[in-house]
Order: C-alpha cells, then structure tokens, then sequence
C-alpha cells in the first residue's frame, strides 16, 4: 500500500511537472506599437522611434529592428533559462529568459549576455529586454499584435 502511494505520489509530480513546463512553450509573433526606455526607477523614459517585429520561440527569440531612417538591427539568440510564472493562457504573469544573443547592426556582429522578461496583464504583453552588463539600458517592448504560432 506505501508503494502505491509512493507510485501515485511521483506520477503527479510528473504530470504537474509536465503541464507547467508545458504552459510557457507557446511560440509568438509580436508587433510592437511602442518602444520606450526603462528609468532606473522603473518608469517609462524616451520613447524610441523603432518599429521591431519579435518572434518568441520556447528555446530562442528574434527581434527585428527598424529605425527611422530605415536601417535594420537584428537580435537573435538561444535560451539558456527560463523562469515560467505564466498562467496557461497567456493572460496573466511573466516569464524570463537569459539569452546568450547575437546582435548585428551596420554589418557589424557582437555577441551579448540578454536578459528578457515577458509580461502579461490581462493578455496585453510587453517584452523588456536589456544586456546583462548593462541592466541600466533596459528597453520595453509594448506590444500592439500577438499571434500564436503553432
């Protein structure tokens, strides 16, 4: 009977395991509708005149940039972790990642240590990103468009 019990006990950690890790792996295409600078303090700074199309993967992300004048930055790079306090249908928590990213603007490549942070309230997203050495250059990333990839 200890047994069953024992048995019964790990295969619910397994299947709650399982569907927690399975609710912050949906895939995403964002388009943003505003671009702004985070103060030190948390509030909003310059808004940054950028257009960025962002897809969100479970393992990686890419973030498109254009700038006014039309020039294009891209930021691309792998998960190396993750922190899901995400509820199942995207509506409400947050999820984080540190990336190891590539940026590429100019024709010039640089690697960078990215922190990014997915934020729902009552299913409206913002992404906030910033380099790990520099946590002080924070960027947010309101969204206007979600679509689901599947």
């Amino acid at each position: 009977m200890k047994m069953k019990k024992i048995l019964l006990l790990a295969s619910l950690f397994i299947l709650v395991g399982s569907a927690a890790k399975a609710q912050c792996e949906k895939k995403y295409k964002l388009k943003t509708e505003r671009v702004f600078a985070v103060q030190s303090d948390g509030s909003e700074g310059e808004e940054l005149p950028f257009t960025v199309d962002i897809t969100l993967l479970k393992d990686s992300i890419l973030l498109n940039i254009t700038t006014p004048d039309g020039a294009a930055i891209e930021i691309s790079g792998k998960h190396t972790e993750k922190v899901c306090k995400m509820n199942a249908d995207y509506t409400e928590g947050t999820i984080e990642w540190k990336t190891d990213a590539l940026m590429n603007a100019n024709g010039q490549s640089r690697d960078a240590k990215m922190s990014f942070k997915l934020e729902s309230k009552e299913g409206k997203f913002k992404l906030y990103g910033y380099p790990e050495e520099s946590p002080d250059e924070k960027i947010c990333f309101q969204v206007k468009e979600k679509e689901e990839i599947k």
